[in-house]
């Protein structure tokens, strides 16, 4: 998917990096490029730096004729952060840029790193890496009502939650983007799904792998259909270590995505305790389209049976007060859908989703918050139920492509 000009990035790429680049001539053009994205500054900030060393050293593994980036945005303290573009190779790692008070929450932010290394390590193929916490489609204004008790954001309830960053009173793991902002409020910022659609430039990317929780919702992957060939996410939540950078990145620089998930899979399923929990899925994102159309009949034929379709049942996979990520497929089948649309939806489903695996339980032992995966389709959904109207996180949901594009 490489159908744009390298002209137009380099109009539009920004002279972000330029003041404080080190010397560094581009070399001739690289099998591929991989750029690895990192918002740490916040509770990940050491999870961060375990996860850089291990992909360099991976790469001694690696030919030369692949090329991995790292921009790293990480906290330093509780009151300063530093933010370096890394290039790792050869077990070394070169600091090409240092810069200070740069947000990786801001999308501008994400294209002007995105352009440069574009422009400056021309690849015969690229992957993005994106690292971070993450909420799936969910809009920041909403991760108060949806979570109050994942400690996202400060209730507007009147109840003065206290706000530490996420997950910061629960077992530690990877809720995409957040940075915490010092005296602000909220104290937190993020970046929204339409925001990271406009950050992200069509046509470049051959896949894109979320290394955050949440961010395998089919409204994500919908509206990301033409930024990346395949995605790489999950349907629930990703223990803090993250992928297994030791193991996978070999295959991430290779473009073996398959291997990928499997070995993701395998690495968390070989845990222990509460930490025995994965579930990963390849998304082809060309078959996104016809998936929506399909899906679309099926909301013309049951509009009225979805606001009040009855939860108890169908697989879940967050552990939110209000819960708002469960299994596309599952859903359809509670649906009781008809069997010409069901046999449909599961032929062009399978299209879709290339790879899809998960351990059988999320938290397993956790007395709260385990969750058993009965079924795993590789895809979340959002179910617009009644009850959300009141707050608006239904009609916030219809402005995503997914419930435009299916009138869900």
């Amino acid at each position: 998917m490489k159908v744009i000009k390298r002209v137009w990035l380099a109009l539009m790429a920004p002279l972000l990096l330029s003041s404080c680049l080190e010397t560094d001539k581009a070399d001739s053009n690289y099998r591929r490029t991989v750029l690895v994205y990192i918002g740490a500054d916040n509770n990940l900030y050491h999870i961060a730096n375990s996860n850089i060393y291990s992909m360099n050293g991976s790469l001694r593994n690696v030919d030369d004729n692949t090329n991995l980036i790292v921009f790293v945005d990480r906290k330093t303290s509780d009151t300063t952060s530093t933010t370096n573009l890394l290039r790792l190779h050869d077990g070394i790692i070169d600091t090409l840029a240092k810069y200070p008070n740069r947000d990786s929450t801001d999308p501008m932010v994400m294209r002007e790193v995105i352009d440069y290394v574009y422009q400056k390590y021309p690849s015969e193929s690229y992957g993005l890496v994106l690292w971070s916490h993450g909420t799936g489609w969910l809009p920041t204004t909403q991760l108060h009502y949806v979570a109050p008790n994942m400690n996202y954001a400060q209730g507007r309830d009147g109840l003065g939650r206290r706000v530490f960053s996420p997950y910061a009173e629960t077992p530690d793991t990877k809720a995409f983007l957040w940075e915490d902002r010092k005296g602000g409020d909220p104290k937190y910022s993020c970046m929204d799904l339409e925001e990271m659609k406009e950050a992200i430039p069509d046509g470049i990317f051959d896949y894109i792998a979320f290394d955050a929780c949440y961010m395998g919702c089919v409204e994500v992957l919908y509206a990301l259909r033409n930024k990346a060939d395949y995605i790489i996410s999950s349907c629930y939540e990703i223990v803090s270590y993250g992928f297994p950078y030791h193991i996978v990145t070999n295959y991430l620089t290779n473009g073996k995505l398959r291997d990928t998930c499997r070995e993701f899979y395998d690495y968390y399923n070989s845990m222990r305790g509460w930490e025995q929990m994965g579930g990963i899925s390849l998304v082809k994102t060309s078959e996104l389209d016809s998936l929506a159309n399909c899906f679309s009949k099926i909301v013309s034929e049951y509009r009225d049976t979805i606001p009040v379709l009855e939860t108890g049942n169908i697989q879940l996979f967050d552990r939110f007060r209000n819960h708002v990520f469960y299994d596309l497929e599952d859903v359809v089948d509670k649906l009781d859908v008809n069997r010409k649309y069901l046999t449909e939806f599961r032929l062009q489903l399978e299209k879709c989703v290339e790879y899809k695996i998960s351990t059988r339980f999320i938290f397993p032992g956790d007395r709260v918050d385990e969750i058993e995966v009965g079924t795993y389709c590789g895809l979340s959904v959002y179910i617009p139920l009644e009850k959300y109207d009141a707050n608006g996180l239904n009609d916030d949901y219809r402005k995503t492509d997914w419930s435009i594009d299916t009138g869900y």
